[in-house]
């Protein structure tokens, strides 16, 4: 009975410690791994495919600024820092797509979000056959969209 306390106390510290580290590194590792398959399909290929485990307490403020600017593209408006940004390259002017969170990178001076995309306008394609890629960065606390891309 004493040494199943031991061990359960053990694995208590154990547990806590993980937890610990993981808040300390909420910041400097919003991505504690990620798997990707082997295939050099597009340019983000590698950062949207394979198995990503996400730090389940990053800071999730660039990925809300990241979703609310995929849904105003949805919606047509294309704005980036304040600015209407040129979105007529990215094939989605009229169109309705959907999109996952896949892979983030996060650079000193900017985010890079990698997604998965998938077109709902009626063309029969694959799910999730477009892959991407938002840029972010904080001005005075705000998270604002710098670049956008999108392969279909």
């Amino acid at each position: 009975m004493k040494r199943l306390r031991i061990v359960a106390a053990v694995l208590l510290v154990s547990a806590a410690g993980f937890v610990a580290a993981l808040v300390v590194a909420r910041h400097r590792h919003p991505v504690l791994l990620h798997l990707f398959a082997s295939c050099s399909c597009t340019d983000y290929s590698e950062e949207v495919t394979g198995l990503t485990l996400f730090n389940p307490f990053r800071d999730r403020a660039p990925e809300t600024a990241a979703e609310s600017f995929l849904a105003d593209i949805r919606q047509g408006k294309c704005l980036a820092d304040g600015h209407a940004i040129d979105c007529t390259h990215t094939d989605l002017k009229a169109r309705a797509f959907e999109w996952r969170l896949k892979n983030r990178r996060d650079m000193s001076d900017q985010i890079f979000l990698y997604y998965q995309f998938t077109r709902l306008d009626g063309v029969n394609v694959e799910r999730w056959s477009g892959e991407g890629m938002v840029s972010i960065s904080e001005t005075k606390g705000i998270w604002e969209p710098r670049s956008f891309d999108v392969i279909w």
